[in-house]
């Protein structure tokens, strides 16, 4: 049941939350606990897109903030992205019997480990609070129909990505722009959360129809950034081409079954603010 009167309150009490959980967590990720990595992350990212999502027309805030915010986000990343490709490699369908996986697998280890150290735990909490303060919302007179208005227009460009994507046939291509896909339609997604306790069915509605897509293709993107990260390693000692053509053959398999969930979502549109307004 939704408590905020007006939709900025609801994006100011979301900003407010996500913050928080952000200070509480960064202790824990400064010293690599690996679900505090991902969920301070996945706060600050949050909080980040409702700014850009709205914060550009409606809630001023300065680019070096944001900016400042995007750094403790690429700090945190640096320790997770190789983390995700570790499970990714550990796991089926990939073959767990080449000889190059414990070679792969040392790399990633130790690019993990290179994150970590340069978090510096310090540097990182002083960072974050900066950023919280930052970005925390001040009150402001901002109309209902003016967020809306900023939603509706995320909602357009997440639907002209998924048409746009329809033209491309599976390759390097279309994985970049499903990847463009899956970043807008997260911001769409936190953009509607931030107006649940306002909003409720309709928010919560638009909101679980953009994470079931952005989810999808975070599958995809974890398949596509993991081959390339796989052609990279050709380099690395310990390493055979004959290993590294086999991975890629069973990763292409399970990323083009990624694409096939993926389309089977897509088949249909969003469903837009307007029309669940209109059936409640």
């Amino acid at each position: 049941m939704g408590s905020a009167t007006t939709a900025a309150d609801a994006i100011g009490v979301y900003v407010d939350r996500y913050l928080d959980k952000l200070l509480e967590l960064i202790p824990a990720a400064a010293l690599g606990d690996v679900d505090a990595v991902h969920d301070a992350r996945a706060a600050l990212r949050r909080v980040i897109s409702v700014h850009r999502g709205y914060g550009g027309e409606l809630f001023k805030v300065r680019k070096k903030k944001l900016k400042g915010a995007r750094a403790v986000v690429r700090h945190l990343g640096s320790v997770r992205d190789p983390q995700v490709a570790l499970q990714r490699l550990s796991e089926p369908p990939l073959p767990q019997d080449v000889a190059s996986l414990p070679a792969l697998r040392r790399a990633l280890v130790d690019q993990a480990d290179l994150g970590l150290n340069r978090l510096r735990p310090k540097q990182l909490r002083r960072q974050s609070r900066k950023a919280a303060k930052g970005l925390r919302l001040e009150s402001s007179e901002v109309g209902n129909e003016a967020v809306v208005d900023l939603l509706q227009q995320q909602w357009d460009i997440c639907e002209q990505l998924r048409t746009e994507a329809e033209a491309f046939p599976p390759g390097a291509a279309r994985w970049t722009q499903l990847h463009l896909e899956r970043k807008a339609l997260k911001r769409l997604r936190y953009m509607a959360e931030a107006l649940e306790s306002w909003a409720e069915d309709r928010a919560s509605g638009l909101a679980d129809a953009a994470r079931e897509r952005q989810d999808s293709l975070g599958a995809l993107n974890d398949c596509w950034q993991l081959e390339r990260w796989l052609v990279d390693s050709i380099r690395l000692r310990g390493v055979t081409e004959e290993d590294i053509v086999r991975l890629l053959g069973a990763e292409d398999g399970a990323l083009r079954a990624c694409d096939g969930d993926y389309r089977d979502l897509a088949s249909a549109s969003l469903p837009s603010w307007d029309r669940q307004r209109s059936a409640s």
